[in-house]
């Protein structure tokens, strides 16, 4: 499996004969996420990541997440604005949880489920808003497959109910990851954004589409980058105020820069 799907059983290129291991599965590397987006993938027991994200206006996130038990995954997260820039660093109002348990391993006929809850956003926190710019996701199910193809490809497909905002409909999200060599890997995912298209909320009903690489430069260490929101879903027209002058400071796509470590204990 794709090293977004380490952990989980790999589907047979034949009739009992497994799918070769990454060569990073010796150091127990594992991607948990697309871009924003959680996938069935699970950090292994005793093994924890360490992922800085570096986002549009100065902005950091730090995730810190542990393999807890065998099938479950557990951490937390912090970020502010503008930590690069100049002026007073605005932190985000709470320390964020994130927990993960993967319900059904993948066999080669069915994906890998997962359900978790993560309160951790994308982007800004907006205090006039009471939310992240990217919403976080709440409640979550997930499935993740495995296939040979050119290589590696894994597709994601999942739903999510959002605690964030006046908009809370049921949404869904999907995305795929392939393989590029043994170390690089296209990432692209796609947020429907059916929770933050109100007239209220910044989404414009286009949804957010993020593409990008994640690159291992070693077992332990890997540098990501997304360009995000590539259909500008963030806009101001017909929207009060209040919403036209958040997108004017910071809506429109995006670069985010990312750094993982992943170690055991």
């Amino acid at each position: 499996m794709t090293a977004l799907l380490i952990l989980l059983p790999a589907a047979p290129a034949a009739a009992q004969e497994p799918l070769p291991p990454p060569s990073a599965y010796g150091a127990g590397l594992e991607f948990v996420n697309l871009s924003n987006w959680p996938i069935a993938g699970l950090l292994e027991r005793g093994s924890y990541e360490i992922d800085l994200r570096m986002y549009p206006v100065g902005g950091v996130h730090t995730f810190v997440t542990l393999g807890f038990l065998r099938a479950v995954n557990v951490g937390f997260s912090y970020g502010a604005t503008n930590v690069v820039g100049r002026g007073k660093v605005d932190w985000n109002p709470n320390v964020e949880f994130h927990i993960k348990t993967r319900l059904i391993p993948e066999t080669m006929a069915f994906p890998a489920i997962a359900l978790g809850y993560g309160s951790q956003g994308f982007g800004p926190w907006l205090d006039g808003l009471d939310r992240y710019t990217i919403k976080s996701p709440g409640f979550y199910g997930v499935a993740s497959k495995n296939f040979r193809f050119l290589g590696e490809l894994g597709l994601h497909f999942g739903a999510n109910k959002t605690r964030e905002g006046e908009d809370r409909d049921l949404n869904f999200f999907l995305g795929l990851d392939k393989s590029v060599g043994p170390d690089f890997y296209l990432i692209m995912e796609y947020d429907t954004a059916l929770n933050d298209n109100a007239d209220d909320e910044l989404g414009y009903g286009n949804g957010y589409l993020n593409f990008g690489f994640k690159w291992a430069t070693s077992p332990q260490l890997r540098l990501e980058f997304y360009f995000t929101n590539l259909l500008k879903n963030v806009r101001g027209e017909g929207k009060p105020v209040n919403i036209q002058n958040i997108v004017d400071e910071m809506g429109g796509a995006g670069r985010e820069l990312r750094i993982v470590y992943v170690d055991w204990f």
